[in-house]
């Protein structure tokens, strides 16, 4: 029986240590729990580094801590600024934000979540519904139900649905309707600037070679530093990170640093008295949502997370892709897994340690695609991974996630 059939993988290993607790993990914790699961090995630290990086819902809190992002959904609000056709056919348009908190494991696979949902609708029934498409874009479709109880609570289009998230792993969720006049905007206002000083932070906090932050990645490390635990939630993410924010929307999907002269407006509006951003203010900012049209082709492998919450392609990475200091988070790990190894010699250099990692990325690719290797090969492999301290289960079960990245499907935000 072969090594995959007799253990869990790594990724599947440090996923049910996260869902299975409640509460935030240190990775020394979450180290400890997939020890119970599979073999002790030296390079077991690096190899549950690398699987944090497949995970989606794996989001790092602060302090080398990380939660499950359906426990981190846990009792936190957020707002819909609801539109004159929603309100009159029934349904709710999900941006990347809400599409997360509706549907936390969406992101991992990119595929359709056909999980039911039961919405409870305050002061009224229940409604069952799933994802659904509406105008080519995800949505939630409520139906009559809805539509009735926005008219029974004299609610418009320029109102707000107030979403609670009663027990995200149930999928049971509560609405609230907010009337436009009862809104507190001084504090909404104060709401909208703390998300805003932490997108930025956390997009700042990226290296500059690396891609911009994808939207539906920055909702998570958002949640996960309880940005929407508060009663009162922020307006729209987007809408807010346009009006008041120092970043800029790239290819409709990513944020990343605007240039000075952006910067400085931003900052000025940020500062205007009469900045504000009211659920009115959508007829004249466009909302986001997730459209329907293709986007896989224009993407590259799903995004992972790193530990500090960062997206990064360790199979695309070159010299380019180079700290200033000539490091990266898996080559210290390497270095630290040498020096516990206590093999003594000369460390490999930064670009040689991923001039082999890649050679050994390339076999487990041949691997994959022929079913098989040449004796030397597999010896080769075997040598590579005993020397970088790489578990090759976990580039097997990385590459499968990548292959599996074909799918046509509603997946797409626009202007």
């Amino acid at each position: 029986m072969e090594q995959s059939e007799r253990y869990p993988s790594y990724v599947a290993s440090v996923a049910k240590a996260l869902s299975m607790s409640p509460q935030p993990l240190s990775m020394d914790a979450i180290v400890e729990k997939v020890r119970g699961q599979r073999p002790v090995s030296s390079m077991m630290r690096t190899a549950v580094y690398r699987a944090l990086k497949q995970l989606y819902q794996a989001v790092p809190v602060g302090n080398d801590r990380y939660g499950w992002l359906t426990h981190l959904l846990q009792n936190n609000v957020f707002r819909h600024p609801l539109s004159a056709d929603e309100a009159r056919r029934g349904y709710m348009l999900l941006d990347e934000l809400e599409h997360a908190v509706f549907f936390p494991q969406f992101f991992q696979t990119q595929r359709p979540d056909s999980r039911n949902l039961r919405i409870e609708l305050m002061g009224g029934p229940i409604v069952q519904c799933e994802a659904a498409i509406e105008k080519r874009t995800w949505s939630l479709r409520l139906g009559a139900p809805l539509v009735q109880w926005i008219e029974d609570q004299g609610g418009a289009g320029r109102d707000d649905l107030i979403i609670m998230v009663v027990d995200a792993q149930a999928g049971d969720y509560l609405l609230r309707l907010q009337p436009h006049e009862v809104r507190d905007e001084e504090r909404i206002q104060e709401r909208n600037l703390e998300v805003v000083a932490a997108a930025e932070a956390l997009v700042a906090a990226r290296d500059a070679d690396l891609e911009p932050l994808p939207a539906w990645q920055l909702a998570a490390l958002l949640i996960g530093r309880s940005l929407f635990a508060d009663p009162t939630p922020p307006d729209d993410l987007h809408l807010i990170l346009q009006r008041y924010s120092t970043l800029a929307l790239v290819d409709g999907n990513s944020y990343t640093l605007q240039g000075p002269s952006e910067t400085t407006s931003a900052h000025e509006d940020r500062a205007g008295s009469a900045g504000n951003l009211s659920s009115a203010d959508a007829g004249r900012v466009t909302r986001r949502t997730y459209s329907t049209t293709s986007w896989m082709d224009d993407l590259p492998d799903i995004p992972i997370l790193d530990i500090n919450g960062s997206s990064e392609d360790l199979m695309n990475y070159g010299p380019e892709d180079l700290d200033g200091d000539g490091s990266c988070q898996d080559y210290e790990e390497y270095l630290e897994q040498l020096a516990e190894s206590r093999r003594g010699g000369t460390p490999l250099s930064h670009g040689d340690y991923h001039l082999l990692e890649a050679e050994l990325e390339m076999l487990i690719s041949l691997e994959q695609e022929f079913g098989y290797l040449m004796p030397d090969q597999q010896s080769r492999v075997d040598e590579l991974a005993e020397r970088l301290f790489i578990d090759p289960d976990v580039l097997r079960s990385e590459q499968d996630a990548a292959s599996d990245d074909d799918f046509d499907g509603p997946q797409f935000w626009q202007n």
